[in-house]
């Protein structure tokens, strides 16, 4: 008879069973100390079997392991008191001194030293902890707010996947789902870079990070959280045309590139907008009739049906010169105030194509790939701080968050305010 693997025995009747014992810090989890399963009735079939059962048993000790303790007593409420006392306590609706308070207690009550302090004061109380905002809630959370259409929806989902499960791989799935967001570290995201460079070109890594570290950066603005993006600044050697690496455009550029646009009254309009504002590509094309005020001579950039906006920072009233003014105004003729003005660009990817078409009449001037329509943003924040400009206001002009609690009180600075220092900036 071969020497049986650990965790296996052979019974009384000639079958197989697998025996194992539960960590003690799972066993109030559990219910159980030891843990039998049926391998089969031969050696050779428990040998089969054996495999499967071993990786669920392991399974089941690392998901009882890495449970958040608001999902472990939510679970044990639903099990001993039913679901709906859970959902009651799910939705924060347990009345004191109620009979499902009552319950509650008692529950408590018998559980007490089995299982964690936290755990018991949650099902005592009938109130669960906020579960940690992860790295996987992050991009989920992301997702959901950046999706604008149909087809930017499948991409975008499709990226967060890939992010997702290439995280998993480099720095473990239960870190990825179950670390609060606090705790994940630059080791993490070098992790993660390492991983990628193995199975792509430096420039593919980039775009492959940026999902992550723009999901963190949104997270980390919406929920006010005093933490690092770890994901930002990341080394890649041998990656082109970064974001970091994009450099302005600077007059002598901007006067041998503006001709190219001029042929285009729509090519023209955007290219103006572009560089009297410093505003995104997306923002510009994304322009309903109703967001450009003629009496303010002013354009507010929200979130609307044609596109969402970056970060909640990026909502935003600017001033236009007078030359972005005229030709906006041209494009509302005959629209009404819902219309888009750049109908064109209102379509599904409409901002893909804006950028194709603006990049193809840059490129008849400029080759150097560090020159992009986003140099356009490069320059005016130069612009803004070679001229004086207080920092917050540049940062309000361009739509950056400061990540500061007192930023986001109050409505922004007076369209006034921002005029005075962009009109230093403006080529009139």
């Amino acid at each position: 008879m071969p020497k049986l693997p650990a965790y296996v025995f052979r019974r009384a009747n000639g079958s197989y069973r697998y025996k194992r014992n539960v960590p003690k810090k799972l066993v109030g989890l559990i219910g159980k100390a030891t843990l039998y399963r049926q391998l089969g009735e031969s050696y050779a079939e428990a040998m089969r079997n054996l495999p499967k059962v071993h990786s669920e048993i392991e399974k089941l000790f690392r998901d009882e392991a890495h449970m958040p303790s608001s999902e472990r007593a939510l679970a044990i409420i639903r099990g001993a008191l039913g679901s709906e006392v859970a959902e009651q306590v799910l939705a924060g609706q347990v009345v004191e001194y109620s009979q499902e308070d009552y319950a509650l207690n008692e529950l408590a009550k018998e559980i007490a030293g089995k299982l964690s302090e936290d755990i018991v004061t949650q099902i005592y109380t009938g109130r669960l902890k906020q579960p940690a905002l992860t790295l996987q809630k992050a991009l989920g959370e992301y997702q959901a707010y950046k999706t604008e259409d149909a087809g930017e929806s499948r991409e975008l989902e499709l990226r967060v996947a890939r992010a997702l499960k290439d995280l998993g791989a480099a720095i473990g799935k239960q870190r990825v789902a179950q670390t609060p967001l606090g705790e994940i570290t630059r080791a993490d995201a070098n992790a993660l870079r390492d991983y990628l460079l193995e199975r792509m070109k430096p420039s593919s890594v980039h775009r492959y990070i940026t999902v992550v570290r723009a999901a963190v950066n949104y997270v980390i603005t919406e929920h006010s959280l005093n933490i690092p993006n770890v994901f930002n600044g990341l080394r890649i050697k041998g990656a082109s045309a970064s974001v970091e690496d994009r450099l302005p455009l600077n007059d002598h550029d901007l006067a041998m590139v503006a001709p190219n646009f001029e042929d285009d009254p729509v090519a023209q309009a955007l290219f103006v907008t572009l560089t009297d504002t410093g505003a995104r590509l997306s923002e510009i094309t994304g322009l309903e009739v109703r967001d450009v005020d003629l009496q303010q001579r002013s354009i507010t950039i929200r979130p609307n049906g044609i596109r969402q906006l970056k970060t909640k920072g990026s909502q935003r009233t600017l001033p236009l010169s007078q030359r972005a003014q005229e030709l906006l105004q041209g494009h509302r003729r005959g629209k009404g105030d819902s219309d888009p003005i750049f109908a064109e660009y209102s379509r599904p990817r409409g901002r893909d194509a804006a950028s194709a078409m603006m990049m193809k009449r840059l490129r008849r001037s400029i080759t150097d790939k560090k020159l992009t329509m986003h140099s356009l943003r490069h320059r005016m924040k130069d612009k803004l701080r070679n001229t004086g400009c207080p920092e917050a206001i540049s940062l309000a002009i361009l739509g950056h968050s400061t990540n500061t609690v007192a930023a986001n009180y109050g409505s922004g600075y007076a369209l006034e305010v921002m005029r005075e220092h962009m009109e230093k900036v403006w080529v009139e």
